[in-house]
């Protein structure tokens, strides 16, 4: 602004000081005094002895004015805008989202520097940072740095949420310098502060900002360290506010992975208060904290297609028994609050009676208006009752917002043991139930594990063993698989329909070579950790490593190791008598059983050998789950049981030879 002093009938003198000074009447309301030091001796002479004070102008008013305070829950409500990509678009209503609004005030409670926020997607915890930033540059200005796990989402996100937060609200929009350089994809250059986007695995751009505000987007999706000279991308930022104690808060929010990841360390660790959300019945007025428990649905209902298309599911009231549909649930949670998880307090009470540094808030899916209850019930049973451990991991992190516990071993010798009938070693099981047998060959540098198994007929998969062990050449193995029979009880002759076995190793070639002399009856196979589909076939021509032909040429087999692993878990869980179990003949070894149990799926959510202690077992079960989607035994027709039985033959059923498998 212009400044400049004056007095009755004088002129104006520009150029003084920011401000204006100007001879003041001793009757003008609250004037500022001039120190006559500020002013020169010529400006005295001209100013002469008549008193002065200074007057700010409008602009200046509105800036140095002492703001009135507000909650940024009561703030969100008249300043913030959701934009049309969102499924709530328009203005705020902490109606909407009901557990949002105490999360942001407990924010900037006087004491509070961190927030950690542990939640489902879809739960709003996103848009808690979003108006917190909005809240801050409006009320308490300073510059922001705000960290995505990657590039592009740091991109994506500051482009398609940060600036149309503050292009949609007329309160943010004034903070808008108007410049199109201020407002790039990796900052948001605003009249009183900066907002500043970083990537986790940039160390550069965590650095060298000092500022109060720190928003972690998505946590756990970080890389341990930003590279190899520095520390955790989480660390790096927050080291950004140590100059601002004062006034510094420190936002974290992700959906949890693992037991070791850092938002979960962050909420049972780190935080002197964590709160849950307690919800109140709308028939009974009983409050209680709603878990996955609660939900229930029709009995018979265990497909999830099923439960997709009925959406029969409600949730039980633990005061009066009484069904919550879904409007049910959304009334019980408007009328709801946040307890901390110690004591059971208040937010507010909790708050003041401790005044704590660093708080946490835990959000599972089936609080939010977003996520129909159904969509919880259908992501259980696609589990199969825990079964399948990969969609286990979804639901752990993606609706109970809880970590998955990363397992060295989930079985023990004796569960294996246990699912031994009384069979001798080689025979196959009678009455009709055993559609084929199958093999599956470990390869080593010193032999061959391999295992037979029966398979009977429909979707359930259900299995005998019939027999396993090791042979040291390929000799051996061929009279195993080949060259031996095997009968059930009525002297049926059965023999190997198909065999898989590992090719990668040191013994490629000679695998090839094994697999191309009994072509029709044995595939090579290469296991990948994850694919698009579940197997597939490359055609190969020449031997590893050379140029050299292969004779006809061989089909590769290729699978996907982590989703048939996860089928074979499933399976050792069901118990013997139901459908699908995975029966063991009576003289299965305790060594084969423990060589069952060594795997588990680490924290990356994939099958591993933590202890490299032998699997070959394990392998082998899983070459024969291969084989049985390979050659499509769940589709195999049942014999009609009318029929008139076949008189024992010395011969196989199912002819092993040459049978077209592509």
């Amino acid at each position: 602004m212009d400044s400049h002093a004056t007095r009755p009938g004088s002129a104006v003198l520009p150029g003084w000081f920011h401000g204006e000074a100007l001879l003041m009447q001793p009757t003008l309301p609250q004037p500022l005094p001039v120190d006559p030091a500020w002013f020169s001796a010529e400006q005295m002479d001209r100013l002469g002895r008549a008193p002065a004070a200074v007057v700010f102008s409008p602009a200046e008013r509105r800036v140095m004015r002492k703001k009135k305070a507000i909650r940024p829950s009561v703030w969100a409500e008249r300043h913030r805008v959701l934009p049309d990509s969102a499924s709530y678009s328009g203005k705020w209503r902490n109606s909407t989202v009901p557990y949002l609004p105490g999360i942001m005030d407990a924010s900037f409670f006087n004491s509070v520097q961190e927030i950690v926020i542990c939640a489902a997607p879809q739960t709003g915890k996103t848009e808690v940072n979003y108006t917190c930033l909005g809240y801050a540059v409006d009320r308490r200005p300073g510059n922001a740095l705000v960290v995505f796990p990657d590039q592009d989402q740091a991109q994506d996100n500051c482009n398609d949420r940060i600036q149309p937060m503050f292009e949609d609200s007329p309160r943010l929009r004034r903070y808008l310098t108007g410049r199109q350089d201020d407002q790039a994809a990796k900052r948001l250059r605003l009249k009183n502060a900066i907002i500043y986007m970083a990537w986790a695995n940039s160390a550069s751009k965590l650095a060298n900002k000092p500022l109060p505000y720190v928003v972690l987007d998505e946590e756990d999706k970080y890389p341990v360290t930003a590279n190899k000279k520095e520390g955790s991308p989480a660390d790096l930022a927050k080291k950004r506010t140590r100059t601002f104690a004062h006034m510094r808060k420190i936002w974290r929010t992700s959906s949890p992975t693992v037991e070791a990841g850092p938002i979960w360390m962050a909420l049972t660790t780190e935080c002197q208060l964590v709160f849950d959300y307690f919800v109140q019945c709308p028939h009974c007025g009983a409050y209680q904290k709603m878990v996955f428990t609660g939900i229930r649905w029709p009995e018979d209902v265990r497909d999830p297609l099923r439960m997709k298309a009925e959406q029969d599911c409600w949730y039980e009231c633990r005061g009066c028994d009484v069904r919550w549909d879904d409007g049910d649930r959304d009334l019980a949670v408007r009328a709801g609050e946040w307890r901390d998880r110690d004591k059971g307090r208040g937010l507010d009470t909790a708050l003041r009676s401790l005044q704590p540094v660093s708080i946490g808030f835990h959000i599972p899916s089936w609080l939010s208006p977003f996520v129909h209850l159904w969509e919880v019930a259908q992501a259980w049973l696609e589990t199969d009752g825990g079964r399948n451990k990969i969609k286990l991991r979804d639901f752990r992190n993606g609706h109970a917002a809880e970590p998955w516990q990363a397992l060295s071993a989930e079985r023990s010798e004796d569960r294996i043991l246990s699912l031994a009938d009384e069979r001798p070693r080689g025979v196959v099981p009678g009455g009709g139930r055993v559609a084929c047998l199958l093999a599956g060959v470990d390869t080593q540098d010193d032999g061959f594990y391999y295992e037979i198994r029966a398979f009977g007929y429909g979707l359930e998969r259900e299995s005998w063993g019939v027999r396993e062990g090791k042979v040291p050449t390929f000799e051996a193995l061929a009279q195993v698989l080949w060259q031996d029979e095997y009968r059930d009880a009525d002297d049926q002759v059965y023999r190997v329909l198909l065999t898989l076995q590992d090719a990668m190793g040191h013994r490629t070639a000679e695998v090839y070579d094994f697999c191309r002399q009994h072509r029709g009856m044995i595939l090579p196979t290469m296991g990948k950790q994850t694919m698009a589909t579940p197997h597939t076939y490359s055609k190969i021509e020449f031997y590893p490593g050379t140029k050299k032909p292969i004779p006809g040429g061989l089909q590769l087999l290729r699978f996907d190791t982590n989703y048939f692993k996860n089928q074979l878990a499933g399976l050792l869980e069901i118990e013997p008598g139901d459908p699908g179990c995975w029966h063991y003949h009576g003289q299965v070894t305790r060594d084969w059983a423990f060589q069952m149990t060594v795997e588990g799926i680490n924290e990356k959510g994939f099958w591993d050998n933590p202890q490299g202690k032998a699997n070959h077992a394990w392998d082998c079960s899983t070459l024969l789950l291969v084989a049985h989607d390979v050659r499509g035994v769940a589709f195999f027709p049942k014999p009609d049981p009318d029929a008139a039985p076949a008189k024992p033959a010395k011969r196989a059923v199912q002819a092993p030879a040459k049978i077209n498998l592509w």
